[in-house]
């Protein structure tokens, strides 16, 4: 719902590997943004599997950053393509203009 307060245009992604990234939104003027959202990057094959999948659609869609939500983790994490900002819940709802 907050997602859609900012745009009508929400979609779902799939990488050429088959991965899939929960919502990619796009705003006239802006670069899309790559979104995926998990309870917690704390089991490392949760970890891995978010990672990878939105670190190959932002090569693929040659996009310098992509945002993983979680319940309350938070970290930014260097991958070839850009920066993946791990960010709480509340905070991306509160963030979301």
């Amino acid at each position: 719902m907050a997602l859609r307060r900012i745009t009508p245009d929400i979609f779902y992604y799939k990488t050429r590997a088959g991965r899939g990234i929960d919502f990619i939104t796009e705003r006239q003027g802006t670069d899309p943004v790559l979104i995926q959202v998990c309870e917690s990057m704390a089991v490392q094959q949760t970890r891995k599997r978010e990672i990878t999948a939105i670190a190959e659609a932002m090569a693929e869609l040659r996009l310098p950053q992509g945002t993983i939500v979680t319940r309350n983790e938070k970290e930014q994490i260097q991958v070839d393509p850009g920066t993946i900002d791990v960010v709480p819940a509340w905070r991306f709802l509160l963030n979301s203009k």
